[in-house]
């Protein structure tokens, strides 16, 4: 990995201990260590500046980097090199003498081979008393160790009163040498690794452009604690850049596929180091790199199957845990310093898979056991079951999997779920044990978020079929892998599972309501004519049909939803009941009824049922299988529930139907959708949008989670005054019913946010009606509230009385957001303050941030005392960086007569526009771009930062994005 060059941040405290070390008279010998990359090169150059600064003669020496390489054992060549460089600004009388005296020596000890003698020691006495005549000299030395004897030349410096810094690399090999340098050096210091906050600061500095938050968040977790690693983290952002994995989306620098590892450079120090211990322990790193980590009773046959001896294995994982490349935790289990590390030593290794090493080592650790025994069943487990389908199992080691696994299944779920996968690969599609095994695996995938685990069943049931009671944990399987990686299946027959209509309910699937569009190549084979196609599918495989199963459709939407939205009438989509049939439908069938049992939990199979009814896209669904498995209605989880139904978060949605069990996935399509819903209604827009071009940038197909992104992008760059950015957004989402209430709640925002009330207004009433008359009433009443705030903001009474009426005919008697918004429409008709204030309570109680924004500034037109509320929505303008709203607040202050809003309690609370410049530094502008982004001059950004550096203590544009990064600047004073 190349040297990189940076300016020094971060290292005050060393710089002020160095200031303490060098300040005595007389010489003085520092030596700096740290790791390679750690910036010892940098905070030398500072040093040199600071000595240059206080009057003293700054001498650099750079070892290692010349033509001498090991002929010059004592650095003698190099610093001849550097004295002559600076022949002209020493100008000492005697120097041209001394240094030539240094010369021959250095001429005759090349020739020799020789070691120190006292000649040398006097010329050196000689040569650096002249430079040091007149004024003070400091001799700089990088890279200490890089010569085989620095001391000498290093404590000669000293005698004649030469302050002497010196860097070496911490973990370099130590000969006596530096061995005596460390030795008689007055100080050692250590430098250590940067706060994660400055490290990220160089990472935006360095990226030249704007840096989305995804980039950050993924070089933390694959570097660790590699990332206060100055040289490291900015080598793996330039890696990153040359291979082309950082692109420009939306004008922002994102990650081309954020799901693929980051890897460190491959001329990274440690890899170097690795690479210097020989070729036994290269290949110990990728093995323990391609196998997730280690342990050490699988040593002997790693080591045989990497023909190389145990002894031998042992001290190689001894030398790469010494040199920092290898970490072992407190149960001896051996990985990899840090995930970008292992993803560059894995791609090395490429004799082996590491499915293939995993399976290698299971058969040998089954081989030693069925001799001798004295393996450890949970590492003989955990190879076998990451070894696939390729390791040889007989009966007796299945049923073994099967009951560590139920063993597992409370304390060790991860674990649990990996050993039911390989026990299901070897039994028998058609068994009554696959079918409970399948049962089980289906609700530890559901607990661990481990998708991909399904790819396999789903295959096995393309090619052989399955048990008439597995059909629909089968379909189910498939819907789950669909949702959470976006990709529609390569088998026909599981494609077919998802294109399967649902009889009585319409021509309507999954795969139209998730990927808007069927899957199987010819569509025609499912027209009522031609019967249940998926029937015929398992006729054909040996598989017969479940008698009595009835599969709920989707709901069934006029050509009028169509319309609405903008385009032509589509094939209906959401949906109204379970995949796989609704409790309701099994009530008395024992364990598959769906009801709860004594503990709060339901049954397998239940759970199950319940599973497919919150997945398949419909609230209705999902209310009457709640009510039906004994869940409370009314409730609050049932109103939070209509609400992530609203905006299509089927991570919520799970969460809140399955309830514990149900892990919200941290990456997929799901996990990015989740983040961009949960930043959107907490208000942390910038997380929000980071997610929205994640969504955008994954290898998944158009879902139908990525257009709801887009719409909610569609409000956020409106709310921040983007309105080509919003429109763009509204452009790429569907037209489609799926999503026609969030989409024509979109379009109001925009209106409004641009200016046109009216328009905003007018939207919401031609689209009420139609939406209520199409059936679409989910988050109706939502979007109805909004217009009639807007209608308020803009004095338009006549259109606020219309949409009041319009709210009045939904219904409300259950639906908590549906009496949120009544009572907020009749507050603000009727100008009636409390009962605003009563609805207010239950949206910020939602946590709807942003409704919250728009309702308090709307309830500030009237109320009597108008400064609370227009204090509240400033904040919460202010927190989301909405500059459109923050123009609204000021207009109803105006209006109202107040003073401008100014958060009690927060007097450090930042304006939104420092807030968007700091943000915008953080994103590589200058102070010129700054002000044509913010539509301002270059001298009032310039007069904001003058401001803000007063008031915050930082002393640079870095420090200051830095210390907001960390949420430092919250906490400062005004």
């Amino acid at each position: 990995m190349a040297r990189t060059r940076a300016a020094v941040r971060g290292r005050d405290q060393e710089l002020t201990a160095l200031r303490t070390a060098l300040a005595p008279d007389g010489g003085r010998l520092i030596v700096l260590t740290g790791p390679a990359g750690i910036g010892r090169t940098a905070l030398l150059d500072r040093v040199a500046r600071l000595l240059a600064a206080d009057g003293a003669r700054v001498l650099p020496l750079r070892l290692g980097t010349g033509p001498d390489g090991g002929g010059d054992p004592y650095a003698l060549a190099a610093l001849v090199r550097a004295v002559r460089e600076r022949f002209e600004q020493l100008q000492e009388s005697g120097l041209s003498e001394a240094l030539s005296a240094v010369a021959q020596l250095r001429d005759a000890r090349g020739r020799e081979r020789g070691g120190w003698t006292p000649a040398v020691v006097a010329a050196l006495d000689g040569l650096f008393e002249t430079v040091g005549r007149r004024e003070r000299v400091a001799l700089l030395v990088d890279d200490a160790h890089a010569v085989a004897e620095p001391a000498p030349v290093l404590s000669a410096a000293r005698r004649a009163g030469c302050l002497v810094v010196a860097t070496c690399e911490e973990g370099a090999e130590r000969g006596p040498g530096l061995a005596e340098l460390l030795t008689d050096a007055d100080r050692v210091m250590t430098i250590g690794p940067l706060a994660d906050d400055v490290a990220l600061s160089l990472v935006r500095r360095a990226a030249g452009a704007r840096l989305d938050e995804s980039v950050v968040t993924a070089l933390r977790t694959a570097l660790g604690s590699l990332l206060g690693n100055p040289g490291t983290v900015l080598g793996t952002l330039d890696a990153l850049r040359r291979s082309g994995r950082l692109v420009t989306f939306e004008g922002r620098l994102c990650l081309s596929d954020p799901a693929e590892p980051v890897a460190l450079p491959a001329d990274h120090p440690l890899l170097r180091r690795a690479s210097a211990l020989g070729g036994t322990a290269v290949r110990l790193l990728g093995a323990v790199a391609l196998l997730g980590g280690l342990d050490l009773d699988a040593l002997p046959p790693l080591a045989d199957i990497l023909e190389a001896d145990p002894v031998d294995c042992g001290r190689g994982l001894d030398l790469l845990i010494e040199a920092g490349v290898l970490t072992a935790g407190p149960d001896g289990r051996i990985s990899c310093r840090c995930p970008a590390l292992a993803a560059t030593a894995a791609g090395r290794f490429r004799a082996r898979r590491g499915t293939a090493l995993h399976a290698a080592l299971a058969e040998r650790l089954l081989a030693g056991h069925r001799r001798s025994g004295g393996v450890d069943p949970v590492v003989l487990a955990d190879h076998v079951a990451r070894g696939g389908a390729t390791v040889t199992l007989d009966d007796d080691t299945v049923r073994q999997l099967l009951t560590m696994g139920a063993a597992a299944e409370q304390e060790e779920p991860e674990r649990a779920t990996l050993w039911y996968s390989a026990a299901l690969r070897r039994l028998p599609p058609t068994g009554p044990e696959h079918a409970r095994t399948l049962c089980r695996l289906l609700l530890l995938v559901v607990r661990t978020g481990r998708y991909e685990l399904l790819r396999e069943p789903l295959t096995r049931y393309a090619e052989h079929g399955c048990a008439e009671e597995s059909v629909d944990e089968i379909r189910l399987a498939a819907i789950l892998l669909a949702l959470h990686s976006g990709v529609p299946p390569a088998e026909r027959a599981v494609r077919e599972l998802l294109d399967a209509p649902f009889p009585g309910r319409g021509p309507t699937a999954f795969s139209e309501w998730w990927f808007d569009r069927r899957l199987a190549p010819d569509p025609r084979r499912h027209s009522a004519a031609d019967g249940d196609t998926v029937a015929r599918a398992r006729a054909g495989a040996g598989v017969g049909t479940q008698a009595g199963t009835e599969l709920r459709g989707w709901p069934e939407v006029t050509a009028e939803a169509g319309a609405l939205t903008g385009g032509e009438a589509e094939t209906p989509a959401g949906g109204k009941a379970s995949v796989g049939g609704g409790a309701g439908d099994r009530a008395g069938a024992g364990a598959r009824d769906g009801t709860a049992t004594g503990d709060g939990t339901r049954g397998g199979a239940g759970r199950s049922d319940l599973l497919s009814a919150a997945l398949c896209g419909d609230v209705a669904a999902c209310e009457r299988v709640w009510r039906s498995s004994g869940g409370a209605a009314p409730s609050p989880e049932l109103d939070r529930l209509r609400q992530a139904a609203l905006v299509a978060d089927m991570a919520d949605v799970a969460r809140l139907v399955i309830g514990a069990d149900y892990r919200v996935p941290e990456t997929g399509v799901l996990g990015a959708y989740h983040r961009v819903v949960r930043g959107y209604a907490d208000a942390d827009w910038t997380r929000a949008m980071s997610a929205v071009r994640e969504l955008e940038l994954s290898p998944a197909e158009d879902t139908l989670a990525r257009h709801a992104a887009r719409l909610l992008a569609v409000d956020m760059c409106a709310a921040r005054g983007e309105f080509g950015q919003a429109a763009r957004w509204l452009t790429a989402a569907t037209r489609g019913p799926r999503l026609a209430v969030l989409r024509t709640w979109a379009r109001v925002g925009l209106a409004a946010r641009k200016g046109d009330d009216g328009q905003a207004v007018r939207v919401a009433l031609l689209a009420g009606p139609r939406l209520r008359r199409a059936g679409l009433r989910t988050g109706l009443s939502i979007l109805l509230s909004r217009a009639l705030r807007i209608a308020v903001l803009g004095d338009d009474h006549e259109g606020a009385a219309e949409l009041l009426a319009e709210i009045e005919l939904l219904p409300h008697e259950h639906h908590v957001d549906a009496q949120e918004s009544l009572l907020l429409a009749r507050g603000l008709v009727h100008r009636d303050p409390e009962c605003a204030r009563e609805a207010t309570d239950l949206i910020r109680e939602r946590g709807d941030l942003p409704a919250l924004m728009e309702s308090c500034l709307a309830v500030a037109r009237f109320a009597p005392d108008p400064r609370p509320w227009l204090r509240e929505a400033h904040g919460l303008a202010t927190r989301c960086g909405a500059a459109a709203l923050l123009e609204r607040v000021r207009e109803v202050t105006r209006e109202r007569g107040v003073p401008a809003p100014r958060a009690r309690g927060r007097r450090d609370a930042l304006a939104v526009t420092e807030q968007r410049i700091i943000e915008l530094i953080g994103e590589g502008l200058t102070n010129r771009q700054i002000a044509l982004r913010l539509r301002l001059s270059e001298k009032t950004v310039e007069n904001y930062l003058t401001r803000l550096f007063a008031r915050t203590g930082c002393r640079s544009r870095v420090e200051l994005a830095a210390a907001s990064l960390t949420g430092r600047l919250a906490r400062t004073p005004t």
